[in-house]
This record gives C-alpha cells, structure tokens and sequence, in this order.
C-alpha cells in the first residue's frame, strides 16, 4: 500500500512539474521582479532618506514572500480542485482508491520547491554581497523558514476551496481574496502607520510572521518566538484550518453523490 502511495505520489509530482515547466518565462519573472520592484522603489526613496543595504534587503525578501504566498494560495489545493472539476475529472478522482490527500499533497510540494529555487537563484547574490559565507549560512536557515511559512498558507488555499465550489468561480474569488492578503501581508510597507486592529490582523497572518522572521535570520538577529508562532500558525491553518475544512468538503461532496 505505501509503495502504491508513493507511485502515485511520483506520478502526481513527475505532471505537476512537467505543468510548470512549459512555461519558464514565469520562473524568470519570480526571479528578476523583486529586484527591479525594490530598486526602483529604493530609487524613489533614496531622494528623501539614505538606503542602505539592509533596507533594500529588508523590501527585496518582503516582496519575494508576497509574491511567494500569493502564488501559493493561488495554485494550492483551490484551484487544482477547480480545475478537476471544471474539467469533469473530480467525481472520478474522489471514486479512486487513491487519497485526494496524496495528490493534494503532490502538487503543493512540486510548488513549495518551485518556489523555494526561485527565491535561493534570486536571493543568492544580493545575500553574498551584502554578508559573504555567513550571509549563505543564515540563507539555508531562512529557506527552512519559507518552507514552514509556505505551509500554513497552503492551509488556506484549501480554506477557500469551499468558496470556490459554492460560488463556481474560481477567478473571482481569488481576485477578491488577493488584495486582501496583499494588503494584511505587512511585507512591502511600514506596519506602525496602520490602525492597531490592522496590525493585529497582520500579526496572525502566516505572510508577515514568515518574512519578519527570515528578515531577522538574514541580518543574524534571528527571533526564536517568531519562529514559534510561525510553527503554531502552521498548525492553526494547514491542519486545524485548510485539512480539516477540506475534509469536510470531501465529505459532503460524497455525501451528495458528486459535484
């Protein structure tokens, strides 16, 4: 049974990436964006302040989490199940032998690493110029960082497949859903100009814990109860919150007889 499992798992991964690969030119894009959105960013700045690196390290790893976790709750569990269903291939999968949790977590882990080489091919040369073998160092701790930090925001790309299916419309509940997490990410702007009820929103959201504490890690002052929280928001979100709500939804569906 565990060799089944794991075939299946290979296959369902093997797709996945063979999907991500016809089109490279988003690759590139995740790679070279954050560099020309904070220097230009940091352009505009330096005519009122002084940027140094630190700034323009601290701008470049928020808009790589962003960009990171918009991603991921975009192309997580929400819109693969779409897609199946759109395409007619839901009811199917469901009568399998083969747990959707499986394929589920086959196609978020080919883009967890997706995503985790992006940001290490970005973040590699700006990370040795500004801290040199110590900076590459602090860099293997961060990507453990993004890792677990990617997890919780999974958790809530399943959250919404609920929303997805009720509604059936995928695109214009993610064109709701992601301003709003781009805007309670806290990763791009100052916090301490928002309203303190905005602040506690951006606090108990996995993006900011996550960029926060790579932040720290990189200029070698990393935050252990930052770390702690992003692991309970791992909790709270990918099992207490996305697997149990998705088990739910699989139940029903079953329940009903189909999509």
């Amino acid at each position: 049974m565990r060799i089944d499992k794991l075939d299946v798992l290979y296959v369902v991964m093997a797709n996945e990436l063979r999907i991500i690969s016809r089109e490279p030119g988003g690759l590139v894009l995740l790679v070279l964006l954050p560099y020309f959105i904070a220097g230009g960013m940091s352009f505009i700045a330096s005519f009122f302040v002084r940027v140094t690196s630190g700034i323009f390290l601290r701008q470049f790893i928020g808009l790589e989490v962003l960009m990171l976790s918009i991603i991921m709750v975009q192309t997580g569990g929400a819109r693969f199940l779409w897609e199946e269903k759109n395409g007619g291939r839901l009811e199917s999968l469901l009568a399998t032998p083969t747990s959707m949790y499986v394929i589920l977590f086959g196609t978020s882990m080919v883009m967890i690493v997706v995503n985790l080489g992006a940001f290490t091919i970005a973040s590699l040369p700006i990370i040795y110029i500004s801290a040199g073998i110590t900076g590459i160092v602090r860099l293997v701790i961060a990507l453990i960082l993004l890792f677990i930090g990617l997890l919780p925001l999974y958790g809530i790309g399943l959250l919404i497949v609920g929303l997805i299916m009720k509604f059936n419309d995928a695109d214009t509940i993610m064109n709701v859903v992601t301003p709003i997490l781009t805007i309670l990410s806290g990763t791009t702007y100052p916090i301490y100009v928002l309203p303190l009820w905005i602040k506690e929103l951006i606090y108990a959201l996995p993006m900011y814990m996550t960029f926060y504490s790579m932040y720290l890690e990189m200029i070698g002052h990393g935050n252990v109860m930052l770390i702690t929280e992003l692991l309970l928001a791992t909790v709270i979100y990918l099992i207490l919150g996305g697997m149990t709500s998705y088990a739910r939804f699989e139940r029903d569906l079953r329940s009903r007889g189909g999509v």
